[in-house]
Protein backbone atom coordinates (compact mmCIF):
# COMPACT_ATOMS: atom_id res chain seq x y z
CA UNK A 1 0.00 0.00 0.00
CA UNK A 2 3.02 2.28 0.34
CA UNK A 3 2.96 5.09 -2.17
CA UNK A 4 -0.60 4.22 -3.26
CA UNK A 5 -3.79 6.03 -2.58
CA UNK A 6 -6.59 4.04 -1.02
CA UNK A 7 -10.29 4.18 -0.35
CA UNK A 8 -11.90 2.52 2.61
CA UNK A 9 -15.26 2.30 4.33
CA UNK A 10 -15.31 2.47 8.09
CA UNK A 11 -18.27 0.42 9.25
CA UNK A 12 -19.48 2.37 12.25
CA UNK A 13 -22.98 2.93 13.50
CA UNK A 14 -22.76 6.63 14.44
CA UNK A 15 -21.15 8.14 12.55
CA UNK A 16 -20.63 5.85 9.55
CA UNK A 17 -17.70 6.98 7.42
CA UNK A 18 -15.60 6.29 4.37
CA UNK A 19 -12.12 7.59 3.72
CA UNK A 20 -9.73 8.16 0.85
CA UNK A 21 -6.07 8.32 1.80
CA UNK A 22 -4.43 11.01 -0.30
CA UNK A 23 -0.78 10.75 0.61
CA UNK A 24 -0.54 12.30 4.06
CA UNK A 25 -4.13 13.63 4.05
CA UNK A 26 -7.10 11.37 4.81
CA UNK A 27 -10.40 12.51 3.31
CA UNK A 28 -13.26 11.12 5.39
CA UNK A 29 -16.97 11.18 4.53
CA UNK A 30 -19.06 11.05 7.71
CA UNK A 31 -22.79 10.55 8.15
CA UNK A 32 -23.31 13.42 10.64
CA UNK A 33 -23.95 17.13 10.89
CA UNK A 34 -20.70 19.08 10.80
CA UNK A 35 -21.87 21.16 13.76
CA UNK A 36 -22.61 18.05 15.85
CA UNK A 37 -19.45 15.98 15.55
CA UNK A 38 -18.69 14.00 18.73
CA UNK A 39 -15.78 15.06 20.92
CA UNK A 40 -13.70 12.13 19.65
CA UNK A 41 -13.88 13.58 16.14
CA UNK A 42 -13.50 17.23 17.00
CA UNK A 43 -12.02 19.31 14.18
CA UNK A 44 -9.56 22.15 14.55
CA UNK A 45 -11.50 24.17 11.98
CA UNK A 46 -14.98 24.05 10.45
CA UNK A 47 -15.37 25.48 6.94
CA UNK A 48 -18.37 27.53 5.84
CA UNK A 49 -18.95 29.23 2.51
CA UNK A 50 -20.96 32.43 2.54
CA UNK A 51 -21.30 35.82 0.91
CA UNK A 52 -18.30 38.04 0.17
CA UNK A 53 -19.73 40.76 2.44
CA UNK A 54 -20.08 38.27 5.35
CA UNK A 55 -23.83 38.82 5.33
CA UNK A 56 -26.44 36.45 6.78
CA UNK A 57 -29.82 35.44 5.41
CA UNK A 58 -32.30 35.00 8.21
CA UNK A 59 -34.10 31.63 8.58
CA UNK A 60 -35.32 29.84 6.68
CA UNK A 61 -32.30 30.14 4.43
CA UNK A 62 -28.79 28.89 3.69
CA UNK A 63 -27.28 30.33 6.90
CA UNK A 64 -29.86 28.88 9.28
CA UNK A 65 -27.87 25.91 10.59
CA UNK A 66 -24.72 27.98 11.15
CA UNK A 67 -26.64 30.69 13.00
CA UNK A 68 -28.29 28.14 15.26
CA UNK A 69 -25.05 26.29 16.06
CA UNK A 70 -22.81 29.35 16.42
CA UNK A 71 -24.91 31.37 18.83
CA UNK A 72 -26.12 34.96 19.13
CA UNK A 73 -22.67 36.53 18.69
CA UNK A 74 -22.28 35.52 15.03
CA UNK A 75 -23.58 38.78 13.57
CA UNK A 76 -21.25 40.82 15.79
CA UNK A 77 -18.23 38.67 14.88
CA UNK A 78 -18.96 39.01 11.16
CA UNK A 79 -19.51 42.75 11.50
CA UNK A 80 -16.17 43.19 13.25
CA UNK A 81 -14.35 41.21 10.57
CA UNK A 82 -16.16 43.13 7.84
CA UNK A 83 -14.77 46.36 9.29
CA UNK A 84 -11.23 45.04 8.82
CA UNK A 85 -11.66 44.19 5.14
CA UNK A 86 -10.84 46.59 2.30
CA UNK A 87 -14.17 47.85 1.03
CA UNK A 88 -15.95 45.80 3.69
CA UNK A 89 -15.90 42.57 1.71
CA UNK A 90 -13.79 39.59 0.71
CA UNK A 91 -12.49 38.84 -2.72
CA UNK A 92 -14.33 35.86 -4.27
CA UNK A 93 -12.67 32.71 -2.97
CA UNK A 94 -10.89 34.53 -0.13
CA UNK A 95 -10.93 32.81 3.27
CA UNK A 96 -10.81 34.38 6.74
CA UNK A 97 -10.42 32.93 10.21
CA UNK A 98 -13.18 33.73 12.73
CA UNK A 99 -13.89 33.10 16.40
CA UNK A 100 -15.67 29.70 16.79
CA UNK A 101 -18.52 30.91 18.99
CA UNK A 102 -20.29 27.81 20.32
CA UNK A 103 -18.99 25.59 17.51
CA UNK A 104 -16.99 22.51 18.49
CA UNK A 105 -13.74 23.62 16.89
CA UNK A 106 -10.83 26.01 17.42
CA UNK A 107 -11.98 28.47 14.77
CA UNK A 108 -14.40 28.96 11.88
CA UNK A 109 -13.19 29.45 8.31
CA UNK A 110 -15.49 31.64 6.22
CA UNK A 111 -14.85 31.58 2.48
CA UNK A 112 -16.54 34.09 0.17
CA UNK A 113 -18.30 32.00 -2.46
CA UNK A 114 -21.17 34.22 -3.65
CA UNK A 115 -22.27 37.86 -3.95
CA UNK A 116 -24.25 39.58 -1.17
CA UNK A 117 -27.79 38.44 -0.48
CA UNK A 118 -30.57 40.40 -2.10
CA UNK A 119 -33.31 42.29 -0.30
CA UNK A 120 -36.00 39.70 -0.94
CA UNK A 121 -34.13 36.48 -1.60
CA UNK A 122 -30.77 34.88 -0.78
CA UNK A 123 -27.88 34.96 -3.23
CA UNK A 124 -27.75 32.17 -5.78
CA UNK A 125 -25.79 29.13 -4.63
CA UNK A 126 -22.32 28.71 -6.14
CA UNK A 127 -21.72 25.89 -8.66
CA UNK A 128 -19.71 22.77 -7.69
CA UNK A 129 -16.65 24.08 -9.55
CA UNK A 130 -16.56 27.10 -7.24
CA UNK A 131 -16.88 24.82 -4.22
CA UNK A 132 -13.70 23.01 -5.21
CA UNK A 133 -11.90 26.37 -5.09
CA UNK A 134 -13.54 27.09 -1.73
CA UNK A 135 -12.14 23.84 -0.32
CA UNK A 136 -8.63 24.62 -1.57
CA UNK A 137 -8.72 28.16 -0.12
CA UNK A 138 -9.96 26.89 3.24
CA UNK A 139 -7.31 24.18 3.48
CA UNK A 140 -4.54 26.61 2.57
CA UNK A 141 -5.66 28.88 5.41
CA UNK A 142 -5.96 25.97 7.85
CA UNK A 143 -2.48 24.81 6.89
CA UNK A 144 -1.06 28.24 7.74
CA UNK A 145 -2.58 27.96 11.21
CA UNK A 146 -1.03 24.54 11.88
CA UNK A 147 -4.40 22.75 11.92
CA UNK A 148 -4.40 18.96 11.65
CA UNK A 149 -8.14 18.26 11.17
CA UNK A 150 -10.57 20.28 9.05
CA UNK A 151 -14.30 19.63 8.72
CA UNK A 152 -16.68 20.62 5.92
CA UNK A 153 -20.44 20.56 5.95
CA UNK A 154 -22.32 20.43 2.67
CA UNK A 155 -21.11 23.59 0.99
CA UNK A 156 -23.06 25.62 -1.54
CA UNK A 157 -26.50 25.78 0.08
CA UNK A 158 -28.92 28.39 -1.23
CA UNK A 159 -31.10 29.36 -4.12
CA UNK A 160 -30.85 26.96 -7.10
CA UNK A 161 -28.36 24.81 -5.21
CA UNK A 162 -26.82 21.74 -6.84
CA UNK A 163 -27.50 18.20 -5.65
CA UNK A 164 -26.06 17.60 -2.17
CA UNK A 165 -23.91 14.68 -3.30
CA UNK A 166 -22.43 16.83 -6.09
CA UNK A 167 -21.50 19.46 -3.52
CA UNK A 168 -19.93 16.89 -1.19
CA UNK A 169 -17.94 15.45 -4.08
CA UNK A 170 -16.73 18.96 -4.92
CA UNK A 171 -15.24 19.29 -1.43
CA UNK A 172 -13.48 15.94 -1.83
CA UNK A 173 -12.08 17.00 -5.21
CA UNK A 174 -10.96 20.27 -3.63
CA UNK A 175 -9.04 18.35 -0.96
CA UNK A 176 -7.43 16.29 -3.70
CA UNK A 177 -6.47 19.49 -5.56
CA UNK A 178 -5.04 20.92 -2.33
CA UNK A 179 -2.79 17.92 -1.90
CA UNK A 180 -1.67 18.12 -5.52
CA UNK A 181 -0.87 21.82 -5.09
CA UNK A 182 1.21 21.13 -2.00
CA UNK A 183 3.18 18.43 -3.81
CA UNK A 184 3.69 20.63 -6.87
CA UNK A 185 4.83 23.63 -4.81
CA UNK A 186 6.91 21.56 -2.41
CA UNK A 187 4.82 22.77 0.54
CA UNK A 188 4.49 20.64 3.66
CA UNK A 189 1.11 20.69 5.40
CA UNK A 190 0.13 19.88 8.99
CA UNK A 191 -3.32 18.76 7.83
CA UNK A 192 -3.79 15.05 8.45
CA UNK A 193 -7.52 14.63 7.95
CA UNK A 194 -10.26 16.38 6.00
CA UNK A 195 -13.81 15.52 7.07
CA UNK A 196 -16.82 16.03 4.78
CA UNK A 197 -20.11 15.62 6.67
CA UNK A 198 -23.67 14.89 5.58
CA UNK A 199 -26.74 13.93 7.64
CA UNK A 200 -27.98 11.85 4.68
CA UNK A 201 -26.58 8.34 4.28
CA UNK A 202 -27.90 8.23 0.71
CA UNK A 203 -26.05 11.42 -0.26
CA UNK A 204 -22.95 10.09 1.48
CA UNK A 205 -23.01 6.87 -0.57
CA UNK A 206 -23.58 8.78 -3.80
CA UNK A 207 -20.71 11.17 -3.10
CA UNK A 208 -18.44 8.23 -2.33
CA UNK A 209 -19.26 6.65 -5.69
CA UNK A 210 -18.64 9.95 -7.46
CA UNK A 211 -15.17 10.34 -5.95
CA UNK A 212 -14.03 6.71 -6.10
CA UNK A 213 -12.09 7.49 -9.29
CA UNK A 214 -9.63 9.52 -7.22
CA UNK A 215 -8.31 6.28 -5.71
CA UNK A 216 -6.56 3.23 -7.11
CA UNK A 217 -7.40 0.50 -4.59
CA UNK A 218 -10.35 -0.22 -2.31
CA UNK A 219 -9.42 -2.15 0.86
CA UNK A 220 -12.48 -1.86 3.13
CA UNK A 221 -11.91 -2.13 6.87
CA UNK A 222 -14.06 -2.06 9.99
CA UNK A 223 -12.99 0.16 12.86
CA UNK A 224 -12.01 -1.18 16.29
CA UNK A 225 -15.18 0.38 17.64
CA UNK A 226 -17.42 -1.12 14.95
CA UNK A 227 -20.91 -2.19 16.08
CA UNK A 228 -21.86 -5.82 16.56
CA UNK A 229 -22.97 -7.61 13.42
CA UNK A 230 -26.54 -7.69 14.66
CA UNK A 231 -28.18 -4.56 13.29
CA UNK A 232 -25.34 -3.91 10.84
CA UNK A 233 -26.48 -3.41 7.25
CA UNK A 234 -25.85 -6.08 4.63
CA UNK A 235 -23.73 -3.58 2.70
CA UNK A 236 -21.53 -2.98 5.74
CA UNK A 237 -21.21 -6.74 6.33
CA UNK A 238 -20.12 -7.35 2.74
CA UNK A 239 -17.59 -4.53 3.01
CA UNK A 240 -16.17 -5.94 6.23
CA UNK A 241 -15.95 -9.45 4.76
CA UNK A 242 -14.10 -8.17 1.74
CA UNK A 243 -11.75 -6.33 4.05
CA UNK A 244 -10.91 -9.48 6.00
CA UNK A 245 -10.21 -11.38 2.80
CA UNK A 246 -7.92 -8.67 1.47
CA UNK A 247 -6.19 -7.64 4.66
CA UNK A 248 -3.94 -10.67 5.08
CA UNK A 249 -0.41 -9.58 5.84
CA UNK A 250 -1.17 -6.09 7.13
CA UNK A 251 -1.66 -6.97 10.76
CA UNK A 252 0.20 -6.08 13.93
CA UNK A 253 0.94 -8.63 16.64
CA UNK A 254 -1.94 -8.42 19.18
CA UNK A 255 0.49 -8.82 22.10
CA UNK A 256 2.62 -5.93 20.86
CA UNK A 257 -0.50 -3.83 20.37
CA UNK A 258 -1.57 -4.55 23.95
CA UNK A 259 1.85 -3.48 25.24
CA UNK A 260 1.78 -0.33 23.10
CA UNK A 261 -1.57 0.69 24.59
CA UNK A 262 -0.01 0.83 28.05
CA UNK A 263 3.55 1.90 27.25
CA UNK A 264 3.68 3.83 23.97
CA UNK A 265 3.83 7.62 23.98
CA UNK A 266 1.05 9.64 22.32
CA UNK A 267 1.65 10.51 18.67
CA UNK A 268 3.55 13.80 18.40
CA UNK A 269 4.08 15.30 14.96
CA UNK A 270 7.11 17.24 16.22
CA UNK A 271 8.89 14.03 17.28
CA UNK A 272 11.36 12.41 14.85
CA UNK A 273 10.29 8.77 14.48
CA UNK A 274 12.32 5.79 13.30
CA UNK A 275 11.30 2.47 11.79
CA UNK A 276 9.89 0.17 14.44
CA UNK A 277 8.79 2.97 16.80
CA UNK A 278 5.38 2.65 18.43
CA UNK A 279 2.95 5.42 19.37
CA UNK A 280 -0.71 5.92 20.26
CA UNK A 281 -2.73 8.00 17.80
CA UNK A 282 -5.85 9.74 19.20
CA UNK A 283 -7.97 8.55 16.26
CA UNK A 284 -6.38 5.34 14.94
CA UNK A 285 -5.00 3.80 18.13
CA UNK A 286 -1.72 1.90 18.40
CA UNK A 287 0.59 2.27 15.42
CA UNK A 288 4.08 1.17 14.44
CA UNK A 289 6.33 3.07 12.04
CA UNK A 290 7.02 1.00 8.93
CA UNK A 291 8.85 3.48 6.75
CA UNK A 292 10.43 6.92 7.25
CA UNK A 293 10.15 9.31 4.31
CA UNK A 294 13.00 11.71 5.07
CA UNK A 295 12.64 14.44 2.43
CA UNK A 296 8.89 14.74 3.06
CA UNK A 297 9.25 14.47 6.85
CA UNK A 298 6.51 11.84 6.88
CA UNK A 299 6.25 8.26 8.08
CA UNK A 300 4.18 5.31 6.96
CA UNK A 301 2.66 3.60 10.02
CA UNK A 302 0.70 0.37 10.34
CA UNK A 303 -2.19 0.61 12.79
CA UNK A 304 -4.05 -1.92 14.86
CA UNK A 305 -7.02 -1.83 12.46
CA UNK A 306 -4.75 -3.21 9.72
CA UNK A 307 -4.49 0.02 7.75
CA UNK A 308 -1.30 1.82 6.74
CA UNK A 309 -1.45 5.61 6.91
CA UNK A 310 1.00 8.40 6.27
CA UNK A 311 1.60 10.91 9.06
CA UNK A 312 3.85 13.91 9.38
CA UNK A 313 6.75 13.87 11.85
CA UNK A 314 9.79 15.93 12.86
CA UNK A 315 7.91 19.16 12.25
CA UNK A 316 7.88 21.97 14.84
Amino acid sequence: MRGARSFCVKARRVPRASCATLGGVDVVLINALVFSLPASQRAGAIVYDGTVDLGLWRPPGPDRDLMHAYGDTLSAVLSKERGLLPGGRLQPGQAVRLHPGKLRCDYLIWVGSRPPHGQTEPAAAPPPQTLEQVAVAALLLASKHDTSRVAFGILGSGRDQADAADRMAAAVRGAHAFRAKCLQDGISTPIEEVVVCSPSAADLAKARRMTARLTTTAPAEAQRAAPSRRGESSAARSVTSASKRGRGRNKLDPNEVARARTRAEPYDRSHAYHEGDWFMHPTFGAGQVQLVLGPERMVTALFEDGQERRLIHARP
